[in-house]
C-alpha cells in the first residue's frame, strides 16, 4: 500500500491552471459524522489522525496526509477518507457505487460548461 498516493490521484485530475486550496478530511470509508479511528481496513496507524478530521487546511498541510492510500479503489469496503476538496475552479469528494470510489467534482462558480452525470 505504500505506493498509493491520494495527492497524486487528486493532481492527476485537476485542469491547466487549477490548483488546490482547503481540504477537509472525514472518517475512514465515509463512517459516521463525528471523528473517529479505526474504520474496518484504515490503515495503522491512520494516515489522517483523528483530531484533524472534520477541519479545514490548507493543501500544504493536507498533502501530508495523503500518502498510503488512494481515492481509486475496487468494489467491497471503501478504502478511502471521505473528502471535500476546493480548487481555484471546482469542488471535489468522493463517490462511491458498492465500495468502489472514485473522485467527482462540480464547478466552484457559475461558467457554461457540458455537465455530466456521474454514477453507476
Amino acid at each position: 500500500m505504500a505506493d498509493l498516493n491520494a495527492w497524486n490521484d487528486i493532481v492527476s485530475k485537476l485542469e491547466s491552471g487549477e490548483n488546490i486550496e482547503w481540504i477537509i478530511f472525514g472518517n475512514w470509508g465515509g463512517s459516521g459524522s463525528e471523528p473517529e479511528s479505526g474504520a474496518y481496513c484504515e490503515p495503522n496507524p491512520p494516515p489522517v489522525p483523528v483530531e484533524k478530521r472534520g477541519i479545514i487546511l490548507d493543501a500544504g498541510e493536507a498533502e501530508s496526509f495523503m500518502h498510503g492510500w488512494s481515492f481509486f479503489g475496487g468494489f467491497g469496503t471503501a478504502k478511502c477518507y471521505a473528502v471535500r476538496i476546493w480548487t481555484n475552479r471546482r469542488i471535489f469528494w468522493v463517490t462511491q457505487y458498492d465500495g468502489s470510489t472514485r473522485l467527482s467534482s462540480t464547478r466552484r462558480h457559475p461558467e457554461n460548461h457540458m455537465p455530466s452525470m456521474p454514477g453507476g
